[in-house]
């Protein structure tokens, strides 16, 4: 019986090494990419390989086919190298015919990055069966949602050096503008198309002209991707002496006449440059290109240029030669004034100056009609006008460009006056009493929307007179001295023509509202909290207008829609307010909300009475005591009265040479150089 048993389990053994050695024959060939080459990115990631599996028997029906990844070189040795790519659950019947293993619509890992790649499969039998090995197999992902900035995408241009050295640095964000790292990835660069062997670095020193560019490698992929490259920077040099201003007519010299087209123009001409253009030393605003058209009338001058070529070559006013214009014509140098309101009973001398030489021959018109004319004697020509209407004056010069002048003047009718009062001078909110004063009375004219402002003389033919909250003061001059403690007080300015056309014309109401010193900002909670917000406010006035704003690279920057008294802050950031009242306008020493949530209030006001209550000047934990940090305190003169880092907040009572003894302070705080926060300290004892 035993022995029987024994050939049993001989015949069952036998026969199981025989079926395994015949599924084991099976073999399987290299897998292949469906594709040239297995390009990826944070768009598109689906691939498809398919292996060929040979004709034999069936192969356990647990079985599962692994397509794996080998390592960037192409090599399977180190098994901590290998990626598993994906599964398939088969074929594993039996088949007398070949039958592929398809993996399809897999994403590759986002690391790859390399021509070398090699694919093989294996089965989760025991023993497996592995493939033979794919072809070398490109395999790359790139983010193709980042942008990339060489130099900022700015040219390098360098003015007559012999030498340069100049970074060039590569900086990269994502769509959304958030800063990607360069140094995440390899880099190629380039000059003048060839490559510059063993530069992988985000920075590249550059000695040399030429066009520069840099890309992420990325193999056979390399032309599939959008944005692997930057920007190309251009690096060159300048010759200065190629700089100069030209006649742009070739032709033309430096000599009009004033009805000629009269353009200057730069030699160098690049929309990468920045220009501006000078005329006997004082820029011309608003000529900020590579030419300038010369107007009709006072043209002639001394005219220069400077140009910004780059950060690295600035051609100022006196490294390009200047040019003189000559005008060979004449001009109108003092011309009519364009509208003017003519009052009852008045008459306006209507006078033009001009450099026509003497001998030549003008004509005063009113509308179409001749009223006067003559020979020009002494640069000068006046009329004596006496009723509404469009004045106009001609004048045929006797000169080189036989010029033709003319001015003209609409003299209007008033139908009603705009009378304008404000405070006499400024910082009116720090005076115990202050001038308010008649700025001006503006005619209003049957013109559409047309209102002229009076001439000074013309502010002669009213009489005034001052009210407080409506009731006359017995001040009836053009000014009227108030009292800062009058607080709420209304006062109204009226003005009546002599000739009584026009009586009791009220001025803007003017309230007695001063901005109380030592007015702050406050903050409620005094830390930002993730997710929360501070709510920064000033006191609350009916008088009051408010601006909010932000602090930037030491400039106000207005917050748009702000203009309660109460801001809602919910990043941080350095945030201030200008108060304006009928009288004055104080800007408040802006607030930090700080890197660590809390509020950083710089006090600007201190009381030095030895109470040990804000007697010093204290400064917020990110500006006291730092080494980088620099502060400067200026009497109301301009004087330094301290100046000095790692400031100990012991200002006035250690290091005030003026001991601290003036009422009005002011202060700059600068770190690294760049200012950080500036405003005023009020001394009250």
């Amino acid at each position: 019986m035993k022995s029987k048993l024994n050939l049993i389990m001989l015949v069952c053994a036998l026969s199981f090494i025989n079926s395994n050695e015949l599924w084991s024959q099976r073999t399987i060939g290299a897998p292949e990419l469906q594709d040239f080459a297995a390009c990826a990115d944070s768009f598109f990631n689906s691939f498809t390989v398919i292996a060929t599996l040979s004709p034999g028997d069936a192969l356990p029906s647990n079985n599962e086919f692994i397509l794996e990844l080998s390592d960037p070189n192409g090599s399977f040795d180190d098994p901590n190298a290998i990626t598993i790519l994906d599964t398939a659950p088969g074929p594993n019947n039996g088949s007398a015919s070949e039958s592929e293993i398809r993996f399809e619509n897999f994403p590759i890992p986002e690391d790859a990055n390399s021509d070398n790649y090699r694919l093989r499969v294996r089965t989760t039998t025991d023993p497996p069966i592995f493939s033979s090995l794919s072809d070398p197999t490109a395999f790359h992902f790139f983010r193709n949602d980042i942008d990339l900035f060489l130099n900022e995408r700015q040219d390098v241009i360098f003015c007559n050096v012999s030498s340069f050295s100049k970074t060039l640095s590569i900086r990269l964000e994502d769509l959304d503008g958030n800063a990607v790292a360069a140094d995440s990835f390899e880099w190629e660069w380039f000059r003048n198309g060839s490559l510059i062997v063993g530069e992988t670095t985000p920075n590249l020193v550059v000695t040399e002209v030429g066009t520069y560019f840099a890309r992420i490698p990325l193999g056979n992929c390399q032309n599939f991707f959008t944005f692997e490259e930057t920007n190309r920077v251009d690096v060159s040099l300048v010759d200065v002496s190629t700089a100069f201003i030209e006649n742009a007519d070739p032709m033309g010299d430096f000599a009009f006449c004033p009805n000629d087209t009269k353009v200057l123009q730069s030699s160098l001409q690049d929309t990468r440059f920045t220009y501006q253009w000078f005329k006997d030393d004082v820029a011309i605003d608003g000529e900020v290109g590579p030419t300038i058209t010369l107007p009709t009338n006072e043209f002639a001058g001394v005219y220069s240029l400077s140009i910004s070529l780059s950060e690295d070559c600035t051609l100022d006013e006196n490294q390009i030669p200047p040019v003189t214009v000559i005008n060979e014509g004449s001009s109108i140098t003092q011309p009519l004034p364009e509208n003017l309101i003519l009052l009852p009973t008045q008459t306006i001398n209507l006078e033009i100056m001009t450099d026509a030489p003497d001998g030549s021959t003008f004509r005063w018109f009113v509308e179409t009609n001749p009223q006067t004319q003559g020979v020009l004697s002494g640069g000068t020509t006046s009329l004596e006008a006496q009723f509404v209407g469009l004045y106009r004056v001609e004048i045929d010069a006797l000169d080189a460009c036989n010029s033709f002048l003319f001015s003209e003047s609409n003299i209007l009718a008033p139908t009603g006056f705009t009378v304008v009062i404000g405070p006499q001078g400024e910082n009116v909110c720090d005076s115990d009493s202050f001038v308010l004063e008649l700025k001006e009375i503006i005619g209003q004219t049957t013109v559409d929307g047309l209102e002229v402002p009076l001439t000074e003389e013309q502010l002669g033919f009213f009489d005034y007179e001052w009210r407080r909250n409506g009731i006359p003061t017995g001040d009836t001059t053009t000014s009227i001295t108030v009292s800062s403690s009058d607080i709420g007080d209304v006062y109204t300015l009226f003005a009546t023509l002599r000739t009584r056309e026009f009586v009791d014309v009220p001025s803007n109401d003017l309230t007695v509202a001063p901005i109380p010193p030592g007015t702050v900002i406050t903050a409620d909670p005094l830390v930002l909290t993730e997710g929360g917000s501070v709510t920064l406010s000033v006191p609350s006035d009916p008088g009051y207008t408010y601006q909010w704003f932000t602090v930037v690279d030491g400039e106000d920057v207005p917050i748009d829609g702000e203009t309660n008294n109460t801001l809602v802050v919910t990043e941080q950031g350095e945030y201030g307010v200008t108060v304006t009242s009928a009288i004055c306008e104080v800007r408040l020493d802006p607030v930090i909300i700080g890197s660590q949530g809390v509020t950083e209030i710089i006090p600007n006001i201190i009381t030095p009475n030895g109470d040990n209550i804000n007697d010093n000047w204290f400064l917020p934990d990110s500006l006291f005591n730092q080494a980088d940090v620099e502060v400067t305190i200026y009497d109301i003169n301009g004087q330094v009265d301290f100046s000095g880092v790692s400031y100990q907040n012991n200002w006035p009572f250690e290091n005030s040479k003026s001991s601290g003894q003036n009422p009005i302070y002011y202060y700059i705080i600068t770190k690294n150089n760049s200012v950080v926060r500036k405003g005023s300290i009020t001394v009250m004892r």
